[in-house]
């Protein structure tokens, strides 16, 4: 028996619905992080040029905060929410596909 062309259209999107869910955060995390290596090299480059010492500080000070704490996102303060989660969600699911087919054959 086969379906119809509908159901499987409507079956490909949602996959593929499901699967840019997955990606995007790590595609946003991605593209903040390049804004934020943008301003970390706009500072440094203002920190070289300038020559008002106040400003050379605070550029400094921030500079270290930044690399004290440099931006990441995870999930629980556990997982890294980064380019490689999609690929890790995406093995985490073979090996349980693998693991509930062998049980069931």
């Amino acid at each position: 028996m086969q379906q119809p062309i509908g159901t499987m259209v409507a079956t490909c999107l949602e996959n593929v619905y499901v699967a840019l869910l997955t990606t995007l955060p790590g595609v946003m995390i991605a593209m903040i992080q390049s804004r934020v290596d943008c301003i970390k090299l706009a500072l440094t480059t203002r920190l070289y040029l300038s020559e008002d010492a106040t400003e050379v500080a605070d550029v400094r000070r921030f500079l270290e905060l930044i690399n004290l704490r440099p931006f990441e996102m995870r999930i629980l303060r556990l997982i890294p929410v980064d380019m490689n989660l999609p690929v890790g969600l995406l093995s985490l699911c073979i090996t349980y596909l693998i693991v509930l087919a062998q049980f069931h054959g």
